[in-house]
């Protein structure tokens, strides 16, 4: 009633009423030109011609009780065509050089000031840049939803679309984000990293050992010494062992030589007298087989630790499956009474069976939330053949890290273990026509894995290893997000916490590491887990594909 009054006041000239308008909702309009103009003085230009618009137009205002709305709007179209016009602009004029180079300066010390505000971790300025690179429909949709807390029916009539579609357009767009933001952490990670890893091989290389030359080395050094004697007497030393093989020889029997050599026993003997004095090469079986790293056991790392990272490169969707809700008795039924409570039923697996279990069970859900979850029944129950409650559902792949400590016990075999943190994400929608109810399903894991090593191959910069294991993971955090829609609008949301399951699994994996330097190292380990079903309701992706592919990567300190 205030803003109608000051509305009407406005149109009919009223200059205070004119500076109380724009006292009241010149900080709002400011935050909304933000959204598209850094400079904060350009930001006091396009609020000034925002407002001039306003005072301008109040005739044609039709509803007052919609002011807000249509004053934002105003300065949203005013904004956006100053930053299209920005962008056609291909020069700037010399002498505005020098006080852009102030603004931007300017700016540059308001946004150090900023950053302490962050979403999830990451600066505001980077999760505005990454909103920016959000796909067109999907960023016009959220900006209007988060940036300017505009319904989806306002966002409807907007953008031409269906206030459903703005919903789904959201849902998609907050999804993208996140998965935007993970790939941020991943980014600042491997930057962190890189410093470390120069300063380890900059150690390594001011400490790494000095061996003792191999024999092949003492072998030339004594030739090079033989070398510098003259040249006679190393004639001599050579043509010893020759004339004493030639000599034992001519004392032999007379030896006939042809396609097939026939030895006298005396020439055997005499032969195998003569080849006991010269050196015959030792050929080891060995060798034929893949080598361990060349250095001493001594020297060679005992420990190893490990950071990894696995992504979700995989989701699996199921769209209209049937669906039954599990209703359980709340502690007031529960307990013994004179009156016995309604039956409750083991499922239900209909719109209208589930409409009248909200009536006879009036705490199976929130109050906020009841009379909008039986709006939402009803009106599916009502749609022709739309009585049957059918599900989509969207499981996304795990995102794990984990920090390991293994130890060797011998060239060949090692021990594995440490701790590790997965996300599991689910999303689920049930109704049509607008009346849905859509899920966001939220499990955090801690987990202990425990595994066996066994080095095939390592020699120079690469390895090849086998691994074997169990790992124990424990929900720390389990989340189950609802909002809910009546014809396409949204009306009530809920959060609820879950009990999600223990999580066992085996693992057998088949990794690969390359050698940066005897201390650091890469691998990428391709692996098979098979996740030991559970008594739950919870549904994740490890439930609906208990056989699953992994490839970690991440690097390696040995010491």
């Amino acid at each position: 009633m205030e803003v109608t009054r000051l509305i009407e006041r406005c149109r009919q000239g009223d200059a205070d009423a004119l500076g109380e308008l724009y006292k009241a909702y010149a900080q709002k309009m400011r935050g909304v030109c933000r959204r598209y103009v850094s400079d904060e003085q350009v930001v006091d230009d396009v609020l000034h011609d925002a407002f001039v618009i306003i005072f301008t137009s109040f005739d044609r205002l039709r509803d007052s009780r919609k002011a807000e709305s249509w004053m934002m709007s105003i300065t949203r179209n005013v904004a956006s065509k100053y930053k299209e016009h920005q962008k056609n602009l291909s020069f700037v004029p010399l002498e505005e050089v020098e006080l852009f180079s102030l603004r931007q300066a300017s700016l540059r010390a308001e946004q150090a000031a900023a950053e302490t505000t962050t979403v999830r971790g990451v600066p505001l300025e980077e999760v505005m840049r990454l909103v920016d690179n959000l796909p067109e429909g999907y960023g016009k949709v959220f900006r209007l939803s988060v940036f300017e807390g505009m319904s989806h029916k306002e966002i409807a009539d907007m953008l031409g679309i269906e206030p459903h579609s703005s919903s789904s357009q959201l849902a998609r767009a907050k999804r993208i984000l996140r998965k935007m933001m993970q790939q941020y952490w991943a980014a600042v990670l491997l930057l962190l990293l890189m410093p470390l890893t120069y300063l380890l091989l900059k150690k390594n290389e001011t400490a790494l050992p000095t061996h003792d030359k191999p024999e092949m080395a003492k072998q030339e050094e004594s030739e090079d010494e033989h070398s510098s004697l003259p040249n006679e007497s190393v004639e001599v030393q050579r043509q010893e062992p020759v004339k004493t093989i030639i000599d034992q020889a001519a004392d032999s029997t007379t030896i006939v030589v042809a396609q097939e050599q026939v030895m006298t026993d005396t020439i055997a003997n005499d032969t195998a007298k003569t080849l006991r004095e010269v050196e015959i090469p030792h050929y080891d079986m060995a060798e034929s087989l893949p080598d361990l790293p060349t250095i001493s056991t001594n020297d060679e790392g005992k420990w190893s630790l490990e950071l990894a990272y696995t992504g979700p490169f995989d989701e699996l969707n199921r769209n209209n499956q049937p669906f039954s809700f599990k209703p359980r008795p709340s502690a007031a039924e529960s307990l013994p009474g004179p009156s016995p409570s309604p039956i409750i039923p083991s499922s239900i697996d209909n719109w209208t069976d589930y409409a009248a279990y909200l009536v006879n069970h009036p705490d199976a859900v929130s109050a906020q939330t009841r009379s909008v979850i039986m709006r939402i029944a009803l009106n599916n129950a009502s749609a022709p053949g739309g009585d049957k409650i059918l599900r989509k559902t969207h499981h996304q792949m795990p995102v794990t890290w984990s920090l390991a400590l293994k130890y060797r016990l011998n060239h060949r075999f090692g021990l594995e273990s440490g701790l590790s943190y997965s996300r599991l994400s689910s999303d689920f929608e049930m109704g049509t026509n607008g009346n849905t109810i859509s899920e966001q399903q939220t499990i955090h894991y801690l987990g202990i894995p425990m595994k066996g090593i066994y080095n095939m191959y390592s020699r120079q910069r690469w390895g090849v290893y086998g691994s074997l294991g169990m790992t124990t993971e424990i929900p720390v955090h389990a989340t189950l997000h609802s909002d809910f829609f009546v014809n396409g609008l949204y009306e009530a949301s809920d959060k609820t916490t879950i009990r999600a399951p223990w999580q066992f699994s085996a693992t057998f994996g088949l990794g690969l590491q390359y050698h940066l330097t005897p201390s650091i190292g890469f691998f990428a380990e391709p692996s098979m887990q098979y996740f030991i079903p559970m008594k739950s309701d919870v549904e994740t992706y490890r439930t609906e594909h208990p056989f699953t592919f992994s490839l970690p990567v991440g690097i390696r300190f040995t010491w």
